[in-house]
């Protein structure tokens, strides 16, 4: 094989970035939590970003796997390189898709995020979503980098622009010189 120092920094990096998904998952979701929503959405947001997170860590360990010479030199590396494209793609597409839907649909209508985010979130969940169609039919597989790329979009975006605090998300000014309560504080 003679790309195998290429495939195993490209696994390396992917199974990397996972960590990473999952950091920002839980963070955006406990972000959510703070700021008062207690509703379905977060928590569908949570299960999707750890599941892509884990999917994606999945995929990039086997293609490590798979730079080993005599194991892609066996008859399991068909295997392994359907499953790879199987997990990596729409095995991580589609529940990063909830995470995109989960945070927009809460922070949207809770008024957390402007709307043009929310429904450019739910846009990028539907391709999220429909990418799933690329298990049966080959065709649709255009969906997962779209998906993928658009929501990564999404992402800083959602990171930025969701409040830090409970008054800023009700627009309430506030004096840049007040320390803000930590989340971990119980405020009466």
């Amino acid at each position: 094989m003679e790309h195998t120092n290429a495939l195993r920094f490209s696994s390396f990096l992917q199974f990397g970035a996972a960590v990473p998904l999952g950091i920002f998952s839980a963070t955006i979701v406990s972000r959510l939590r703070f700021l008062g929503l207690k509703v379905a959405g977060v928590d569908i947001a949570l299960f999707g970003g750890l599941m892509a997170s884990s999917m994606a860590g999945l995929s990039g360990l086997l293609s490590w796997t798979l730079s080993w010479p005599e194991i892609a030199a066996s008859r399991a590396a068909h295997v392994l390189h359907v499953a790879v494209f199987a997990i990596g793609g729409p095995g991580f597409v589609v529940p990063f898709g909830l995470l995109v839907a989960g945070v927009s649909l809460a922070g949207g209508l809770s008024q957390r995020l402007p709307r043009w985010l929310m429904w450019f979130g739910l846009v990028i969940a539907a391709l999220a979503e429909l990418s799933v169609f690329s298990l049966v039919v080959y065709d649709a597989a255009f969906l997962l980098p779209a998906a993928r790329l658009l929501g990564f979009v999404w992402m800083i975006c959602a990171g930025a622009l969701l409040p830090k605090s409970l008054a800023r998300s009700r627009g309430e000014p506030q004096p840049e010189h007040v320390m803000q309560p930590s989340p971990y504080q119980q405020v009466k």
